[in-house]
């Protein structure tokens, strides 16, 4: 029995009359040679490309949510940074006259 060598479907059509290797799966979109085997073959093939499917399902979950922490983070050091450059400009309102012409001397202005 023809079956695809990415995901052992039987689901396979010779796309290209004038090219006897040029296969097409319709189950995942292989295109290529195919290969002869039994339904064992088959079924070890199908195992191996489930798993595959689940890792990189399973990794894509796991970069949008590293992707969402990061973007988190760096929401919080932004709102941080504004909030400091906040109190900065507030401190800077409550001092006398007195402080800010001594501050102004320390930096020799």
């Amino acid at each position: 029995m023809k079956i695809c060598p990415r995901c052992g479907s039987k689901n396979v059509d010779w796309i290209i009359p004038q090219n006897w290797s040029v296969w097409e799966c319709k189950d995942c979109g292989y295109t290529g040679p195919i290969i002869d085997g039994d339904e064992k073959i088959a079924k070890e093939i199908r195992e191996d490309y489930e798993l595959k499917l689940k890792i990189e399902k399973s990794k894509s979950k796991k970069d949008k949510k590293d992707k969402k922490n990061k973007e988190e983070i760096e929401n919080k050091e932004t709102k941080y940074e504004e909030t400091e450059d906040e109190e900065e400009i507030e401190d800077e309102e409550d001092l006398t006259d007195e402080e800010i012409e001594r501050r102004l001397d320390e930096l020799d202005i």
